[in-house]
Parts: C-alpha cells; structure tokens; sequence
C-alpha cells in the first residue's frame, strides 16, 4: 500500500515539474515579437523581447465565492456557503536582466492544453500572449 501511494506520489510530482510551455507575445501595434517559456510547476517565466531577457514568477490568482439559498417544504430551511479555490488567472512581473525595466502580465493558463494573456511594458506597449503547452 505504501509503495503504491509513494509511485502515484512521485508520478504526479514529476508532472507538475514537467509542465512547460512555450509563450509568444505579438504587439498589438506590429514589431518584434518576443519568445519564452513558462513552466506550471516551479511558476517560472522567462521572456526575451528585442534581445532583453525578462524573468520572474507568475502567482496563480484565487477565486472567493459567498452563497446564500433557502429551501421549502415540510422543514423550511436556510443556509449560506463559501466557496474558495483556484482559478486559472494568474499575473507575473518580468523584470529585465539590468534591472532598468518590467513587463507586467495577466495569463490564463490551462496545464494540459496553453492559453492567453496580456503584457505591457515600460512604454506602455501591449503584447497579446499565446501560451502553447510543450
């Protein structure tokens, strides 16, 4: 019983590390396109646009929900219910390699299939993101 707990446990740890993907961010204006990587399990993405590497972390966002509902019958009844979990939008800040300016993005990321997402750098310039799954 052991064994198979630690071989599943090693199984889905091995493919949370191994989830990359490649990310291309196209200016909405036209112009150099920049290239990179992300990666699920260590939350690491690295940008290089115009020659400039960016790096930094992505933090997954989080999803707060509050209900309320009331049931009829022979024993009326009411209740309230909180809902907390994750949700697949995220934001990073990339910072350049000298330090002298940032991309900030939003993603919405999928593990098993890419997704989508907006970046804006120091000039103001926005970037559509696409995030394929490797």
């Amino acid at each position: 019983m052991k064994s198979r707990i630690k071989a599943v446990a090693s199984v889905v740890i091995m493919s949370l590390a191994g989830c990359g993907h490649i990310v291309t961010l196209y200016p909405r204006g036209g112009g150099d396109q920049a290239t990179g990587t992300l990666n699920d399990g260590s939350r690491n993405m690295s940008v290089t646009l115009k020659g400039i590497t960016y790096t930094g972390k992505f933090v997954p966002g989080q999803t707060f929900g509050f209900g309320m509902g009331q049931t009829f019958g022979a024993t009326p009844s009411f209740g309230t219910g909180m809902m907390v979990g994750n949700s697949n939008q995220s934001s990073a800040l990339l910072v350049s390699t000298d330090g002298k300016s940032a991309l900030r993005c939003e993603l919405k990321v999928v593990a098993a299939i890419g997704g989508n997402g907006v970046c804006v750098d120091k000039e103001n310039i926005t970037y559509d993101m696409n995030i394929k799954s490797q």
